[in-house]
């Protein structure tokens, strides 16, 4: 048994366990190369709490996503706009206890935080708190999930949109095969001793490598006010309610899906190349013209870089693409979703 911990106790009783950690996030472990579920720290992201009883109406003006709808023990994906529809963030947002939750790249959260905050002063219920530290948020993925997380909590692991809380925490599902657990921290080294026994313990990169390969793409401080939601899929992957009301940016969102054409969008690529590219490097076409840019991307090991860009879709069907001023051949990589126009 291990006694009750602090958030940073027990990251201190992580690193004694012969992981390497900075900023929340795992840099290095004794992963077996070929371990199939593996276990990691989302440390990259941070939690935002919307409380109040006005939280969901001041929201519902402001996110793409139905707050409204969205019960307890729920979540979706969502993204907050700019009069102009450019994505000032995008997010995950999970309902608990009558909180509303987004999950967002750490370096965005406060930037969110201050954008809504200029919003949230008309509703006197509404504040808007970093809780970051109030949950140890582990990921698990690999074929075992499901099982691991039924053993793990005695209960069936969640559906997709559903976020269920036992004893020590909620559980998340991102895919049928990922899922975040939010752990309590005084439980943070019972569960992940037991995850431990099912999983291998692996870098935080290799989480944001799934998210690449899933084809989800996340705002950051070089991407912000670049992209509608479009751009990013985020129609797709049901980001995005086009039943709502009105809320910032809403004319813009909803004239690309009813009058507009969307040209451009999110692909997933794979390059021969030892280093990963800059947000924002360009991608050009086989007549060696740019058509976009890359959203994210990271090395996979063995010289090889995944990528996620947003590129025009003529040109990807005809493929031919190239990477930066070296042009390194790009490999275009199938997404695990069909994309809506």
């Amino acid at each position: 048994m291990f006694p009750p911990m602090t958030t940073q106790e027990w990251l201190n009783w992580l690193t004694s366990q012969n992981i390497t950690l900075q900023d929340g996030t795992i840099i290095s472990s004794e992963t077996p190369a070929e371990a199939s579920n593996t276990i990691t720290l989302l440390g990259h992201e941070h939690l935002l709490a919307f409380t109040g009883e006005e939280n969901r109406k001041f929201l519902q003006g402001q996110l793409t996503c139905d707050v409204v709808a969205l019960q307890n023990g729920e979540e979706t994906l969502g993204a907050c706009c700019t009069p102009k529809g450019r994505m000032v963030a995008n997010f995950r947002m999970v309902a608990s206890d009558n909180d509303l939750i987004a999950v967002l790249p750490a370096d965005q959260s406060a930037h969110l935080k201050a954008h809504l905050g200029k919003y949230a002063a008309f509703f006197r219920t509404v504040s808007i708190t970093d809780v970051s530290d109030q949950w140890v948020r582990i990921g698990l993925s690999g074929p075992d999930s499901l099982n691991i997380i039924s053993t793990l909590t005695d209960q069936p692991a969640p559906d997709a949109g559903h976020t269920p809380s036992w004893e020590n925490g909620i559980i998340v599902p991102v895919s049928t095969q990922r899922f975040e657990l939010w752990i309590k921290p005084d439980a943070a080294s019972a569960v992940w001793q037991s995850l431990a026994e099912k999983a291998a313990v692996a870098p935080t990169t290799h989480w944001q490598l799934e998210d690449i390969q899933n084809g989800i793409a996340w705002v950051t401080e070089a991407s912000r006010d670049a992209w509608i939601p479009q751009h990013l899929n985020w129609q797709s992957l049901n980001g995005i309610s086009f039943k709502k009301g009105c809320y910032t940016g809403q004319e813009i969102v909803a004239r690309m899906k009813y009058l507009g054409k969307l040209k451009s969008h999110l692909f997933h690529f794979s390059a021969q190349t030892n280093d990963a590219p800059e947000i924002g490097t360009a991608v050009f076409n086989q007549d060696g013209k740019k058509t976009g840019d890359v959203v994210t991307a990271m090395s996979s090991g063995n010289g090889q870089v995944e990528i996620l860009a947003v590129i025009r879709k003529d040109d990807a069907e005809n493929g031919g693409l190239t990477l930066g001023e070296d042009k390194t051949p790009l490999t275009l990589v199938p997404l695990p979703y069909t994309v809506e126009d």
